[in-house]
């Protein structure tokens, strides 16, 4: 017997049987298969996960930067530096403020 003889009976018998199971299942469901698709983008204005053009863009923009764990500590403190003595002059300012009323409502 040729070997495409051989072939031809095994895919005759590969239809038969596929055909009975077919046959068999009365409403065969197809198993869904997440290929990463997107069929819309869900980034709508109004939405709490709603996020600017331009806020993704600058986001890419600083993670291509590959910062260091010193340069990102740097950073920080930097910020600090620039942020606390505004913020103690303005406590400074509250406590005085509810400093002298209190005096002047005893």
């Amino acid at each position: 017997m040729s070997d495409f003889k051989k072939v031809g009976q095994i895919i005759e018998r590969n239809k038969v049987e596929t055909e009975k199971e077919v046959k068999g299942v009365k409403n065969p469901k197809q198993t869904f298969v997440d290929d990463g698709r997107s069929i819309t983008d869900m980034n709508i204005e109004g939405f709490s996960w709603y996020m600017p053009k331009k806020y993704t863009q600058e986001r890419q923009s600083l993670s291509d930067l590959k910062l260091t764990r010193k340069e990102r500590v740097a950073m920080v403190l930097g910020a600090l530096q620039a942020i606390l003595p505004i913020a103690i002059t303005i406590l400074l300012l509250f406590f005085g403020a509810f400093l002298i009323i209190a005096l002047w409502l005893n």
